[in-house]
This record gives C-alpha cells, structure tokens and sequence, in this order.
C-alpha cells in the first residue's frame, strides 16, 4: 500500500468546523475526507488504508496504489509520447506582421521590424500544398489550426480562402479540422464572426487591458486613439456566433484598475457569452520577468491573480482557474507543431516569431526543420531536477521552454500555482460549494 507522491492536503478552518481536504495532481481529483482517513494518508498508514472503506475510491482517484508505482517514469513515458504523436497536426499561421494597433508591450518587437509584411500568394500555396501532404500521412485524425499574427484580421480574405481549402482537404481525407484566433478585435463584426464560425472557427481570443481608461491608454490605435468601446461592442454582436475569451493582461501599471473593469464587465447583459482569464504580462526574450519594471514575477503574481478570479466569480463573470493535469506544456515542443510566419519562415515557438535566431526552417524547404527544431524536441523538464522533485510538475508540464532557453539559470521559470497551490484549492474547494448551494 503507497500513497501518491503528488497528493496535496490541506485543512480549511470555518465557522462550521475544520475540512480535511485531499488533492492529486495527476488525478486532478479534489475531495473532502473524515480526519482519521486524512491523517492515514499523510502517514502512510497502510493498514488503515488497506481496511477503509473508501479504499476503492481512493484508488480510483489515484491517491493510493496496491504496489509502489512509478509515478514519475508514467509521467515522463505520457510526455515522450504524446509530444511525438503523429494524429494531430497543430499549425499556428500568421497571415500578417502587420498591426492597426500600437500597443507599448508589443508593438516594437513586431511591426516596427517587419512592417506591413503579408502572405504571399507563393508563401499561401506552400503552406496549402503542406497541409495537402500531412493529411495524407498515416495515422493523422485531427487539424488544428491557430490563426493569429499581427493582427490576423486585416489579412481577412486570405484567412477566409484558406480556411476553405484547408477544410475540403480534411474532408477528402476524412479528417477532423478546428480553428482558433487570437485577435485583438477591432476588426471582428457579427457577420465576420457569422463567417468564421460558419467554416469551423471554435473560439477567438480577444485582448483587453482593462477598464475603459486605462485600456485606451495602452490598447490604441495609430494616432493613440481608443479601442475600448468598439471592442466590447464587437464583442457583444459577435459572441452570438462565436465563442470570446478575452484576455487580460495583468502588470503594475494597470492592476488598480481591474477592480472597475470587472465591474464594467459585469454590467453587460451578454455576459454569459464569454470567459475571461488573466496572464501577467511578461518578456519572453529575456526569459521573463524580474521584477524590475512594470511586470510581477510569478510568486507576485500568485496573489494577485488568486484575488482577481475571487473578484470575477464576484462579479457573475465567467472564469476557470482549476489546477489540471497537463501533460506537455505547450504544441512548441511537440513534434508534430510548427509555427508559419507570413513570410513562409518555420518557427516552433508563438514567442519568437520575427526573431531570425530561432528559426528552424521554410515552408518551401521543410527538410531543413527537424534537424534545426532539435533544441525544443530536445527539451524536457523531466532532465531537469527541480522539476523532477516539484508536486506540481503535472500541473504545469515544466513552464515554458522559450523563457527557459532565454534566462539566466537555463531552467524553468516556475509558475504562479507553485506558490498559491494550497490558495488555489481552498478557493476551487469553496467555489463548488458555493455552487452546491445556488442549485
């Protein structure tokens, strides 16, 4: 009899009483137990295990194992797998550098180098024709394609006549395809979300920084005009078509206003037809952050973000901030992913587009990517010992390999959920009863 090297307990302390708490981080089962059965867990007491009658659930659940498992070589055996598997083909395709916005954290690294760079009708047929090829190889059931760029809106067309091509490919092949956008939304409308949805695209992911001033301060359109008000009008119209999650991105210039921008949010009767999630805004070329500017390093961030989702759920907002099982972090260390710049350039990470030092090909001379790409296939938390001995490794799949690559230490940059762990749960723990109660 073993108890799981990746449960988590935890005692929440109420005017009723005190609830023992269990949770597992490959499992993502999350429980209340009697106190006898908790401290048996947290001592591994094999004989009242054994004899329990809640033995069979506790095993379902993977807290306890009849012999010693390895649970880490299991975990390390699902990531090697599944970042090699060949039935889904993950492409993300920017059909433009270009941007109408001239948002401060972004704008410098993107348009101002590339300009008004699109796809060209070459660049356009080679990445059809690789899409034609893939959905001929053996074992391949899904396409998944991510359309962002710049802002992938003002290429519109382009985007409309691929999506057609790509999806009377699949259906040639009797394939599965889905499509995603991140946008900044200026430019979506009812009928562009109409269109959109109508040729597979499943969600679109729309930025807003907070409220209306302070949006308009940082989201603004050449000349520093405002974006705020069109956008949540866009927003209203379109996610009757379409599912919205909006993102926001959070740092010390604009984190005192996310309290009336949540109220704002509230307000509109179309609620129901979005999420919203929060990301702190980060460098990603310097391996992110360090606490020496505007932005929160992760154990900062922890918090903030924990009080954020609190004031969401508030609000009616709809929110997920459940600790999940994710096996590989991210599609830039799979195999079967890449990343197709306007100008036909392979990159494998969404962060380094534009950046020539981590190409690893052309879509017009794909041989070329395995052998450059090697440094992100070869990447893996599991040689790295911080990870190796970290709880919640199956909940974060090792962070982000780019920020890895660009730090000072060459190691992960540990997410927010290492340091709220225990916040996190007791948070999820009274949202489901909260929930339990307005049934």
């Amino acid at each position: 009899m073993h108890t799981s090297r990746y449960n988590r307990y935890l005692e929440c302390n109420t005017s009723e009483g005190t609830t023992y708490l269990i949770y597992n981080s490959i499992s993502n089962g999350l429980g209340t137990v009697n106190q006898p059965l908790y401290n048996a867990l947290q001592q591994n007491d094999k004989e009242y295990l054994r004899n329990c009658v809640e033995f069979e659930s506790l095993k379902m659940g993977g807290f306890v194992y009849e012999t010693q498992p390895d649970e880490l070589g299991k975990l390390e055996y699902t990531f090697e797998s599944l970042r090699r598997q060949k039935s889904v083909l993950n492409l993300t395709i920017l059909p433009t550098f270009n941007c109408n916005f001239r948002c401060s954290y972004c704008f410098e690294d993107m348009t101002a180098k590339h300009g008004n760079l699109e796809l060209s009708e070459t660049t356009r047929e080679q990445i059809l024709d690789f899409i034609q090829k893939s959905a001929t190889q053996p074992g391949l059931q899904k396409i998944i394609i991510n359309w962002t760029g710049g802002e992938p809106l003002l290429a519109y067309k382009k985007i409309l006549s691929m999506m057609e091509t790509s999806n009377a490919i699949a259906a040639a092949q009797n394939l599965q395809i889905e499509h995603y956008m991140v946008s900044n939304g200026y430019l979506l409308t009812a009928n562009r979300a109409k269109q959109l949805s109508d040729r597979g695209m499943k969600r679109i992911q729309i930025t807003i920084d907070g409220d209306r001033t302070t949006h308009n301060q940082r989201r603004v359109l050449e000349g520093q005009r405002g974006t705020f008000d069109k956008i949540m009008k866009n927003i209203k119209s379109s996610s009757e078509y379409i599912h919205i999650t909006i993102r926001t991105n959070v740092d010390r210039h604009n984190v005192n206003s996310l309290t009336s921008y949540l109220d704002e949010l509230s307000q509109f009767a179309y609620k129901d037809r979005f999420s919203v999630y929060f990301s702190a805004t980060t460098s990603y070329t310097a391996g992110g952050c360090q606490s020496n500017g505007s932005c929160f390093v992760n154990e900062e961030f922890a918090d903030v973000l924990l009080d954020l989702y609190a004031l969401a759920i508030q609000k009616g907002l709809h929110i997920s901030y459940y600790p999940m099982y994710t096996p590989v972090a991210c599609a830039a260390i799979s195999e079967n992913s890449l990343v197709i710049q306007p100008d036909g350039g392979l990159q494998k990470c969404w962060n380094t587009v534009g950046n020539p030092r981590y190409l690893v090909g052309h879509i017009g001379n794909k041989e070329t990517e395995s052998m450059q790409a090697d440094p992100w296939l070869s990447y893996s938390p599991y040689k790295i010992e911080k990870c190796r001995s970290c709880d919640v490794l199956p909940l974060c799949g090792g962070g982000c390999a780019q920020q890895s690559f660009e730090n000072s230490e060459r190691e992960p940059v540990c997410r927010e959920f290492k340091y709220n762990f225990e916040e996190m749960l007791r948070f999820n723990y009274e949202l489901q009863l909260q929930t339990n109660h307005q049934v």
